[in-house]
């Protein structure tokens, strides 16, 4: 037999690798297109041909570094070079295996990105006990479509049974282990070649410091692919928290809390206007602020709440949510820290045992009883211990509510808000009540009897989605009226100071039509603001009429405006916020380095590099250039540096020594 016919049948044997590689490259393709980002600027042809131009050392323009293909191409090889060197049942076995392993992880992201907007991480697989409360959330965002990660998987099962009985005792011919030896390392050249070639360009082009400042795992994805991501990301975990674990010198944490000093809140025309009275905080599950005062049909969605910014609250229209991976545990975390949710996972999974400035210790210190209601397993997003950490007297969860009526994963809210009165009337005055509602939360399934809005002519929205999303906020809607009514009867209305506002987004993908038709956000601004924008609803004892105030504002205000409402020493707190009617260049930045001032909008690119975002004139609702927006993107960096580093470096606590 010659050299060529062995040759050419080696490579043959070879086909099976080959075929993974290219299933696995198309998978990751599927997600890049699912997330929007840039996989390659050429056509296929055109792409080989100018790599090849450029592994030949000819001129090119070097179009092939931009996007991932090259370095997911080589990560692919890296996860897979090594099942060259086997043959026979193990080799096959091997096949199945990585690609079972791949496919999942990829499937994995896609799933995730759709809900959050982002990739899965290593502190995120850490919290996976969480994702069980929440499974039907997660299986809305399945579609047919996705079976398309799994379906050679599938289609290898019958296949490996087939060929293992058909080669049942019988021993595979031998071969040469030499061939396999050299194209097996071969592969892994190449893969590290096509890995770390575009990595480094991306780092010698400035890219390095967008690799190290970890505002989103989308930034790290642009420089490393999906694959690649996930390697980087364990070794920045290792490397983070075991190896190299951060250690701020003195010097580092006084000048920190410096900065903060320099941020010296404000008082207001409401100073004290509260002071002595009882404090409840609703927190509403996924309420935006798109549903407000309007009407399906003529229903209205929300009749209540209407009723009471019309007639006898303050009215933040421009106030805009700052969750990141933690939802709505990261909308609890801004409410009682006034410090940014981490771009690392849930600040309640991550630093359970660091020293804060909350809210409730504040309010502790002017005699307030606090607690929090909320009608779910105590142990969920590590409530159970940070609650503690935050001062709180009393957790009321699950086990302290009657069995009433379930909708989704709790008692409904009508039933949990009538339990919470109960018994706030037994505590002792004034208290501190934080309530999380659940009622509304997604995939917003509710009871027939309770879907009493006329949706007639809207069949074409999505009916798991957006149409229970209105039906749900309906109901929350009649339960919050119901709840201020008890509140009047019982006589507490007077002597209580209730703020309500909504914990984050539907988490309605982009795509839905149903949200961008309703919410007239067809664009790419108005889709970015009416996503972000949470209603900030303020009954204030005292204040005699409604008033609407047109600020900016965001979560990360609401510890220092409720403090400074009942009459507290806000600039005792290392908090990041200000008061609400602080007027001074207003401005809400959000966990990506976007952000929301009076004037401009700027939103930034999955990859997290400046240059790629978008500058908006608000007014104009037209892009500018993206200079305009540089100097608050930096303010709002900073500002996300600095809680950062509160966070990782604990250093409240060495602030108190």
């Amino acid at each position: 037999m010659g050299f060529l016919t062995k040759a050419s049948r080696f490579l043959i044997r070879q086909l099976d690798v080959a075929l993974l590689v290219v299933l696995l490259l198309v998978k990751v393709y599927i997600f890049s297109e699912e997330s929007g980002t840039l996989f390659i600027t050429l056509e296929p042809l055109e792409y080989i041909k100018e790599f090849f131009a450029w592994l030949t050392g000819k001129e090119t323009e070097l179009n092939i570094f931009e996007g991932v293909a090259m370095i997911s191409l080589g990560t692919i090889l890296l996860a897979t070079f090594w099942i060259v060197f086997l043959r026979g049942r193990k080799r096959l076995v091997a096949i199945f295996i990585m690609n079972l392993l791949l496919s999942f992880v990829i499937l994995a992201d896609v799933i995730y990105f759709r809900y959050f907007g982002d990739i899965i991480s290593i502190t995120v697989l850490m919290q996976m006990g969480q994702m069980g409360d929440v499974g039907d959330s997660v299986f809305a965002l399945f579609s047919w479509r996705d079976l398309i990660f799994l379906a050679d998987v599938l289609l290898m099962i019958p296949l490996l049974i087939f060929y293992f009985r058909k080669t049942k005792g019988i021993t595979p011919p031998k071969h040469s282990f030499v061939p396999r030896l050299v194209t097996g390392l071969l592969v892994l050249f190449v893969g590290y070649q096509l890995t770390f070639v575009p990595f480094n360009k991306s780092m010698e082009n400035g890219g390095e410091w967008q690799f190290n400042k970890l505002i989103s795992n989308m930034r790290v994805y642009n420089f490393t692919g999906l694959l690649g991501f996930h390697v980087a990301n364990i070794d920045r975990y290792i490397n983070d928290n075991y190896i190299n674990k951060k250690v701020y010198s003195d010097e580092e944490v006084d000048a920190v809390e410096k900065w903060l000093g320099e941020r010296t809140p404000a008082a207001s025309s409401y100073s004290g206007m509260a002071e002595g009275k009882n404090v409840i905080v609703l927190q509403v599950e996924a309420l935006q602020n798109f549903v407000i005062d309007r009407k399906i049909n003529g229903d209205v969605i929300t009749p209540n709440l209407n009723r009471l910014i019309k007639e006898e609250a303050l009215y933040f229209p421009n106030f805009y949510e700052q969750t990141g991976l933690g939802r709505t545990s990261d909308a609890e975390f801004l409410l009682n820290t006034s410090l940014y949710p981490t771009a690392k996972g849930s600040a309640y999974m991550l630093y359970p045992k660091n020293t804060f400035d909350s809210l409730p210790k504040a309010l502790e210190e002017k005699g307030y009883n606090t607690n929090v209601f909320h009608a779910y397993e105590p142990s969920f997003w590590n409530r159970y211990i940070m609650y503690n950490n935050f001062g709180i007297d009393t957790f009321f969860s699950q086990k302290d509510f009657g069995k009433d009526e379930k909708i989704g994963m709790a008692i409904n809210d009508n039933d949990m808000l009538k339990q919470s009165l109960a018994k706030m009337e037994k505590l002792e005055k004034p208290f501190y009540s934080h309530i999380i509602s659940l009622t509304s939360h997604h995939p917003f399934e509710m009871p027939d009897q309770y879907n009493v809005l006329n949706m007639e002519g809207y069949g074409h929205y999505d009916k798991r989605h957006f149409r229970n999303y209105l039906q749900s906020i309906h109901f929350v809607d009649q339960a919050i009226g119901n709840f201020v009514q008890d509140l009047k009867d019982k006589g507490m209305w007077d002597d209580t100071m209730l703020v309500i506002f909504g914990d984050h987004s539907t988490g309605l993908t982009k795509d839905d039509p149903a949200f961008g038709e309703f919410a007239d956000a067809k664009e790419a601004l108005s889709y970015f603001e009416a996503d972000k924008n949470v209603p900030l609803i303020m009954h204030v004892p005292g204040v005699e009429k409604p008033e609407r105030f047109d600020q900016i504002g965001s979560q990360v205000d609401m510890a220092p405006t409720i403090l400074d409402i009942i009459g507290g020493p806000v600039e005792d707190q290392h908090w990041l916020g200000r008061n609400l009617w602080d007027m001074d260049n207003r401005q809400a930045t959000f966990r990506d380095g976007s952000f929301v001032t009076e004037d401009l909008t700027f939103i930034a690119s999955s990859d997290g590099a400046f240059s790629k975002g978008a500058c908006y004139d608000r007014a104009a609702g037209k892009t500018v250039d993206v200079e305009a927006c540089k100097p608050i993107h930096a303010n709002g960096v900073e500002e996300l540096r600095m809680s950062d580093d509160v966070l990782d470096g604990d250093m409240i606590e060495r602030f108190k020594k």
